[in-house]
């Protein structure tokens, strides 16, 4: 009889205990919201306002607070009137996650070489730790002398 006892009381702690096995929270953050950037490129076409090779062009992927999460800097490359520049690929330069995608914004300032006027559109490409990639499209765009910056939102330009 005592063996018996012993023997409900032990599977009756094994059940109890799920067997040992763990459970997850459904709070928990999932693997594709902390991915983190691992890279980004950057590409233009021009329209029929080519950028002069002296204007100096500074691109910048920041999170919703402003923070810097990837940024190049182009100098002395001309972008020709109806041409298309390669992708240009972005240093990693601070945190920027999967789910700063939709609060994000691209920041794009044309330091001109005197009189200059730029009118393009524009690709982003962003590739994540899990493997994933959002690419973002612009049309449109025009930096000259007097209104030489952009922050155009993320979420609205996503290409699907």
């Amino acid at each position: 009889m005592r063996t018996i006892s012993y023997a409900l009381f032990t599977v009756a702690v094994v059940i109890a205990s799920a067997c040992g096995a763990t459970t997850r929270s459904g709070s928990a953050p999932s693997q594709t919201a902390a991915a983190v950037l691992t890279g980004s490129t950057v590409s233009f076409r021009s329209l029929d306002h080519g950028k002069d090779a002296n204007s100096q062009v500074i691109v910048q992927v920041l999170r919703s607070n402003n923070e810097l999460g990837a940024e190049v800097h182009v100098a002395g490359t001309k972008f020709g009137e109806n041409s298309q520049s390669a992708p240009m690929a972005l240093s990693i330069a601070g945190p920027f996650r999967l789910s700063d995608v939709n609060d994000g914004s691209l920041r794009i300032r044309m330091n001109p070489d005197g009189r200059d006027t730029w009118t393009f559109d524009m690709r982003l490409v962003l590739t994540f730790s899990d493997n994933t990639q959002r690419t973002f499209a612009w049309q449109g765009i025009r930096l000259d002398e007097h209104a030489p910056e952009r922050t155009l939102p993320l979420g609205p330009a996503r290409v699907l």
